[in-house]
């Protein structure tokens, strides 16, 4: 019983082309998780099946690749909204071990939006319906400038 939608390719796809090399959902990243994210009335939702050699202990996926797709649901969550942000807090919680022959349904939601930012939280289900992790965090909102560290503008290729 999962959590989505049974057919995801038929919601509208949030996954920017401006991003091709993200290691999470960038198409073009040949080391990446390649996570296509969709738009889901006012969440955002993702399905994910964990690759061979992304275990953790055996038969197991890897918990800290769990934390990083909550993340990225995140920061979903607000472009599910039309507004894009960069993780400045992210927590997680594994609630089960997550078996690696697996397909886990993910979905981030917007719960606060502010001018510098929003919250959001994220759900992390296997098929059967059972959380198996969960999460919150805080975005600061991004115009699409290049980021401004203490010593000068970031560098982009």
């Amino acid at each position: 019983m999962s959590t989505l939608p049974d057919n995801l390719t038929d919601l509208p796809l949030l996954n920017p082309p401006e991003f091709p090399h993200c290691f999470v959902c960038g198409p073009d990243n040949g080391e990446g998780l390649h996570l296509k994210v969709y738009r889901d009335d006012t969440d955002a939702v993702a399905r994910y099946v964990p690759l061979a050699h992304q275990e953790g202990y055996p038969a197991r996926f890897h918990g800290g690749l769990i934390g990083l797709l909550v993340d990225e649901m995140l920061v979903y969550a607000g472009a599910a909204h039309g507004i894009w942000g960069m993780t400045a807090t992210v927590r997680y919680w594994l609630r089960r071990p997550v078996p690696m022959d697996t397909t886990l349904d993910l979905r981030g939601r917007l719960t606060q939006h502010s001018g510098r930012g929003f919250r959001a939280v994220v759900s992390v289900h296997l098929p059967d319906g059972q959380l198996a992790a969960d999460g919150e965090g805080m975005c600061v909102a991004w115009d699409g400038a290049a980021p401004v560290l203490a010593d000068g503008p970031v560098r982009t290729p």
